[in-house]
């Protein structure tokens, strides 16, 4: 993966025009991939050093049939609460996806009150992804390309109450538009937990399918329900995610996302 990166300072911007035409990847700014900001942040599959990465190309290999077959491009990554580790399994899972030189992945971070993606990855960009759902900065201003194949489109800043630009129509706009002009064979959200606010549910509609990452001994049974309900009743969900499991065979190789 490329392993440069420029670093700038947001500027003031307006509102620009709608544009219809795809994105150029090349036009992205190369998103620098550190080895031990990914071991430190746990992305084990991006030295495929620990057993987990195993885990993750498995459910890569069945997310890719299940896409195949049923036509659908957009994934949700959620949680009951936070604290199960969401952001690492869908970044995990987009640099595993990423791996397929043929396939190009997007990878978005939706969860604006504990914005986890820039961190993974460091990136350090001109626009915030508030920016970007108010339509204030160019789609390819906003992404960062890690290699030649996975967009990922993240800020650090948080958001206190983001309910109202999470649901509102220039988000949905925006939203679709990466949709129809990324160009991307599969795109991923980190969306914000389903229990603790409302800023999940007015996402969920925009999702054709969706994941439930459950802590192993910190979700609850009653959390883990109520979430696989508000899923199955919004989206298709494709499953559920047992996370911060301990591997047996290891014992100094436990993943805790």
């Amino acid at each position: 993966m490329d392993t440069r990166i420029p670093d700038s300072e947001p500027r003031s911007v307006k509102i620009l025009s709608v544009c219809t035409d795809p994105i150029s990847w090349a036009a992205m700014t190369p998103l620098a991939a550190d080895p031990k900001r990914m071991q430190r942040e746990r992305i084990v599959t991006f030295a495929r050093q620990h057993p987990a990465s195993q885990a993750f190309d498995i459910m890569r290999t069945k997310l890719l049939k299940d896409a195949r077959n049923g036509h659908w491009r957009t994934i949700g990554v959620t949680a009951p609460t936070a604290g199960c580790g969401k952001a690492t399994v869908a970044a995990n899972l987009a640099v595993s996806l990423a791996r397929h030189d043929q396939l190009r992945v997007g990878l978005i971070d939706l969860d604006l009150r504990h914005p986890r993606i820039a961190q993974i990855f460091g990136r350090e960009g001109p626009y915030t992804t508030q920016q970007f759902l108010r339509g204030q900065c160019l789609m390819e201003d906003f992404l960062m390309r890690l290699g030649d194949n996975l967009a990922i489109g993240a800020s650090t800043d948080s958001v206190i109450c983001p309910a109202e630009l999470l649901h509102g129509p220039g988000a949905a706009h925006m939203l679709e538009r990466m949709r129809e002009e990324l160009g991307a064979d599969l795109i991923l959200y980190n969306l914000p937990p389903l229990l603790e606010s409302d800023d999940c549910l007015g996402l969920l509609p925009l999702m054709e399918t969706s994941l439930l990452v459950v802590g192993a001994e910190f979700s609850t049974i009653p959390d883990i329900d109520v979430s696989e309900r508000e899923l199955q009743t919004a989206t298709r969900l494709l499953g559920v995610v047992l996370n911060k499991c301990r591997y047996d065979a290891d014992q100094n190789s436990n993943f805790q996302a």
